[in-house]
């Protein structure tokens, strides 16, 4: 059994880097996020079991103590966040939790105890360039048949797209490049990102995939060479930047680059208001308003920075950041000491595509958990260079056949139920939803929409008052939880519900309207 399951561990990464890309499951309203976002937790919580098991465990090396101070800071910026459910649980459709901070962490770290030979790596590098061209063909098929929204692969959204093929494309360059059997279809990989990159119109993505080319260029040379070719590395990016900035191509999507420069004015002082630990994970929604200094895209309620730094400075606080910096650095020293062995190189420029666009975006898992699988191969492979060899382990003692058991049972609570949860939702049986996800905000205001509609106006707003206290960031759940205060004539809670919502978006119209009338019928 034991054998069996150090099997399975092996090729379990490959199988989290091909699914990442490609698994959606139309049976949940959340059809594309969520099932990335069970797939991080239940593949950190499933390959930490595995490697409990396994008969080989390599160890961490000079990461370990970078990731118990991540782990540490998260943990803390959930002990003082300003919404406890909402850390935990995550706002609908973002997720960013608590035990996905979390489970970041533990895929790198089972990349690491499971990937103990350089062809269980070559693996997942493979089956992730496989699951990214296969999610481009989907975008392009989208392109084709001229679908009303921006071809996303089937990811949820084209950025995210944009955020895989800027990981990929210099791991499949690099695979071309050596040449072999499959040089033909490394180089076919290679034209269908490209299309799908066109297709996404993902301009951060374009930018994280120039960046990963120049680094697998970089980290190839040797010397005064390689300087030189970083210097001009740092040019070509530049010169990037201001082709958006002064180009027609700063308007693309109807985002111009104005609009993230004011976001990101904003968030320092978001930061600055609670620098230490920050606000709590996923709570920017709840809390950005009040830090707004104007209306940057009107009918836009922002529950996010766009730069990933910030929003990590804002959910974590300075320690997280700074956290998460330690293990940047520790891997990127790490890799620039050994960028001549294996893959070593273009694993390091495919980490670095993914910084690069997130430093325009935001952490979110179908992305970010591949870009913390990837980080955990380049550690392997790092520590394979070192020539560390995995100890041997003796059969499993009892704590860590009953840690595995946990951990599984952790991954039905935390991934499977929410799925069920989601499924439950689509088919209107909302009742059952808040059953298995209590935790879930969005449900409970459905089913308090129900209640109400069903004529039982009381219990509807207990249940719309529930989703208020577990953090729901929509602006719109607080006025209708006010309409029907207003309707059960209570015309001061739905004074308070209607200036709830304008601290979430202190620009949002409905709110606005309501307060004036409620002002106005109170004769205040």
């Amino acid at each position: 059994m034991r054998l069996f399951l150090g099997r399975l561990g092996e090729y379990f990464p490959a199988a989290l880097a091909l699914t990442l890309p490609t698994a959606f499951l139309p049976a949940a309203e959340d059809s594309f996020i969520l099932p990335r976002a069970s797939l991080v937790i239940g593949g950190a919580c499933l390959g930490a079991g595995l490697a409990l098991l396994a008969p080989l465990r390599p160890q961490l090396g000079g990461l370990k103590w970078p990731l118990y101070a991540a782990s540490g800071a998260a943990i803390l910026a959930f002990v003082f966040s300003v919404s406890w459910p909402l850390s935990f649980a995550g706002s609908y459709t973002r997720y960013e939790s608590l035990p996905i901070r979390l489970a970041y962490l533990g895929l790198l770290a089972v990349a690491v105890w499971l990937l103990s030979e350089k062809r269980l790596r070559d693996w997942v590098v493979a089956a992730f360039v496989f699951g990214t061209a296969v999610a481009c063909l989907e975008a392009l098929q989208q392109l084709v048949g001229e679908v009303p929204y921006r071809p996303d692969g089937n990811l949820g959204n084209a950025n995210l797209l944009g955020a895989l093929i800027a990981m990929a494309v210099p791991l499949a360059i690099s695979r071309a490049w050596r040449g072999g059997r499959f040089v033909v279809a490394w180089s076919l990989a290679i034209a269908v990102m490209a299309g799908g990159l066109v297709a996404t119109t993902s301009r951060s993505g374009g930018l994280g995939a120039l960046a990963g080319c120049l680094v697998l260029l970089v980290f190839a040379l040797r010397g005064r060479w390689a300087v030189g070719a970083a210097i001009g590395s740092l040019g070509a990016i530049a010169a990037a930047l201001l082709v958006i900035r002064f180009s027609p191509l700063q308007f693309l999507n109807d985002d111009p680059e104005s609009l993230r420069i004011h976001l990101w004015q904003d968030a320092v002082r978001m930061v600055a208001a609670r620098p230490l630990f920050g606000w709590g994970e996923d709570a920017t929604g709840l809390v950005f308003g009040q830090f707004l200094t104007g209306d940057w895209s009107p009918g836009v309620t922002f529950d996010r920075v766009h730069t990933g730094p910030l929003d990590i400075a804002a959910t974590q606080g300075l320690m997280g950041l700074a956290a998460t910096g330690w293990i940047l650095v520790v891997l990127f020293r790490g890799a620039w000491r050994w960028r001549g062995t294996g893959n070593v190189g273009p694993l390091a420029a495919a980490c670095a595509g993914y910084t690069v666009w997130v430093l325009f975006n935001f952490d979110w898992a179908p992305a970010t958990g591949v870009f913390w699988l990837l980080a955990g191969t380049l550690w392997a492979e790092v520590r394979g260079a070192e020539r560390e060899e995995a100890e041997p382990s003796p059969g499993p003692a009892v704590w860590q056949s009953a840690t595995a058991i946990a951990l599984v049972l952790v991954t039905i609570a935390l991934a499977v139920l929410p799925l069920l949860a989601d499924t439950w939702y689509l088919r209107g049986r909302v009742e059952l939803s808040v059953l298995v996800d209590p935790l879930q905000s969005r449900y409970h205001w459905a089913l308090g929409q129900r209640l109400v509609t069903q004529g039982s106006v009381a219990q509807g707003v207990e249940e719309l008052r529930r989703a208020a206290e577990l953090g729901e960031t929509e602006p719109g759940l607080y006025v209708e939880l006010g309409d029907r205060e207003a309707e059960l004539g209570r015309t001061a809670q739905a004074r308070r519900d209607y200036q709830r919502a304008l601290q979430i978006d202190p620009f949002y119209a409905p709110a606005k309207e309501r307060l004036v009338a409620n002002v106005r019928n109170s004769g205040q």
